[in-house]
């Protein structure tokens, strides 16, 4: 699993820096991780705080929605900020009752390899990463979230699906 296909396609001096400033992201949860296990702890911790992280952004999304809990706004809204370029989104199906959408790039893995990680330290930081996902869509009980695949497992894209809840 050479991660091979995490290539960006998508370069600019906006985007390139933002992807600059969540390989820090990505370097400092690895190093923090490290740094808790080198003291006998576990990863609750870290897990804990990047799922605030979620929970505090999807209040800042939900703040500025007219209907928090509506899917057809929510699909309308998310993936449609400076994060589409950064992770290179796309919107593969978007209906009245489901929202998927493919990263097609990850900085986090690019910075997890550039430290020399191996495929599976990448896949659990990635998922310990993913923990303010999760959160992040529990704040809208409108929907299901399912993380079907990552680029961190060796798929060639992290896929994200939303439901509407019925």
């Amino acid at each position: 699993m050479a991660f091979e296909n995490n290539k960006p396609t998508i370069r600019n001096y906006g985007v390139d820096g933002m992807r600059e400033i969540s390989q820090r992201r990505a370097a400092t949860i690895a190093n923090m991780v490290d740094s808790a296990k080198s003291h006998g702890l576990d990863e609750g911790f870290a897990r804990e705080a990047i799922g605030k992280y979620g929970r505090d952004n999807a209040e800042g999304m939900r703040s500025s929605m007219k209907n928090p809990d509506d899917f057809k706004e929510f699909a309308s809204l998310f993936g449609s900020d400076h994060n589409r370029d950064i992770y290179e989104m796309e919107t593969v199906e978007k209906t009245d009752d489901k929202l998927e959408i493919h990263f097609h790039y990850c900085p986090y893995v690019e910075e997890w390899k550039k430290q020399g990680r191996s495929p599976e330290e990448i896949a659990r930081l990635c998922d310990i990463t993913m923990e303010g996902d999760h959160e992040f869509a529990k704040a809208f009980p409108c929907l299901s979230f399912k993380l079907d695949g990552t680029i961190a497992d060796g798929k060639n894209v992290c896929r994200l699906l939303f439901t509407r809840k019925k």
